[in-house]
This record gives C-alpha cells, sequence and structure tokens, in this order.
C-alpha cells in the first residue's frame, strides 16, 4: 500500500482558512493528482486541511473522512513552534538526542509528548484498520493491500509520522525538513513475508505548483 501525506495550502491562521493562493494551490494539487489513484481520503477537522482536501476529494469522487488526531496542536517552546525550531535549538550537543529521552522532563523535546502519543496512536489505528498491525519496529502483515491513502493535514502531524514510520530523529527532523504548502510526500509499505516497513518515495514534491514554485511560500 501507499501513504500520501499532504500538508494543507497556504494558510491564513487567524480564520483557520485558506489564503487566495492556498486556494489555487489546492486547485493546482487537485490537478496534479487527476492521474493518481487515490481509494481513501482522511483530513484533519481543522478548517485550512478541510479547504485544501475539498478540491481533490470531488474530484475524485470521494467523501473525505475526518480524524481528529491528523489536528495539529502547537508544540511551542516559548514564542518558537518546534517544528520550526533553529537547528542551534537541538544540534549543539555531542549526539543526537535518542528516542528514549526526546519527551522526558529534561529532555530535548518534552513538549512534543502529547502530539507524538496522539499522532502514533493514531496511526497506528488507521494502518491496523487497514491490514497493518504496529509490532514493535515495523508491522505484521494482517492483510496485503494495494490501496493508496491520501491523509491531508499539517506540517508538525506529517513530520511525527515521518519520525515514527521511518525512525528519523524528530527533534533533529524539525530544524532538518521542510514541509511547504500542499508538498506531497509518499511512503511504501514494503512487505517482507509476514513482516512490513515503510519506505521513503518523495519528500515534499511539489511538482504540482509548476511556476507558483518562484515565489517564497508561508514558512510556518
Amino acid at each position: 500500500m501507499e501513504i500520501l501525506l499532504i500538508r494543507h495550502g497556504d494558510p491564513d491562521y487567524a480564520n483557520d482558512a485558506l489564503t487566495e493562493r492556498g486556494i489555487v494551490e489546492a486547485q493546482q494539487l487537485a490537478a496534479g493528482l487527476s492521474e493518481v489513484p487515490i481509494d481513501r481520503i482522511y483530513a484533519s477537522p481543522l478548517g485550512r486541511a478541510q479547504a485544501t482536501v475539498a478540491p481533490t476529494a470531488e474530484a475524485k469522487g470521494l467523501a473525505p473522512i475526518t480524524l481528529d488526531w491528523l489536528r495539529e496542536r502547537g508544540i511551542k517552546r516559548g514564542p518558537v513552534y518546534l517544528w520550526e525550531a533553529p537547528g542551534s535549538m537541538f544540534l549543539r550537543e555531542e549526539a543526537l538526542p535518542g528516542p528514549h529521552n526526546w519527551f522526558l522532563d529534561g529532555g530535548a523535546m518534552p513538549e512534543g509528548a502529547e502530539q507524538s502519543a496522539r499522532v502514533r496512536a493514531g496511526f497506528d489505528g488507521l494502518m491496523e484498520s487497514l491490514g497493518y498491525a504496529r509490532e514493535g519496529h515495523g508491522y505484521r502483515v494482517v492483510r496485503h493491500s494495494e490501496e493508496r491513502v491520501a491523509l491531508f493535514c499539517h506540517k508538525g502531524v506529517i513530520m511525527t509520522m515521518l519520525g515514527d514510520a521511518l525512525h528519523w530523529p524528530l527533534p533533529a527532523l524539525f530544524v532538518s525538513l521542510q514541509i511547504h504548502p500542499t508538498g506531497v510526500t509518499r511512503l511504501e509499505m514494503v512487505e517482507e513475508g509476514a513482516f512490513a516497513h515503510w519506505k521513503a518515495l518523495a519528500i515534499n514534491d511539489l511538482s504540482h505548483l509548476g511556476s507558483t514554485l518562484l515565489a517564497p511560500p508561508t514558512r510556518s
């Protein structure tokens, strides 16, 4: 199976909506996905994600399923959202923080504990419903799936899923990876008998935006 992780379009955060640019991006995304078979669509309940998913869902003739765990909740240290953290916040240590202490009091990122646990539980539940049960650092294949599933959500949520699915250090990922508005990230489930795990096929694909890539996207 394959998962598409898609960030919402350029946001009007004050009104939890899309800017004019974001509306165009959502339409371009739908056009870019026109030749990509999608079997199921899930979306965050927040307005900017719902507005982004609408053109694609209409074009595919699919009703998006809203999942509350895809909702973004701000992970902040002072005024800084951690997925916009400067490198100096996490990369000055001699060794990168490991998963055993990311979220502990006194660890690298205790602010992220709630979102990480919520997103992991939600993602694991979704995968189990689609035939893949979490087992250790991978999955047990309950039933093989050829489906392609799209999740429309938010930058921090996508990064949290990537950290968990690909075993990347989340604090380092927050400072070293960018996910732009309507960026498409593709993960493929690789099966080895009864065992399965994720491989990344593309990160933050913006090819559907064409010439609009020349304009700087919203950073947050």
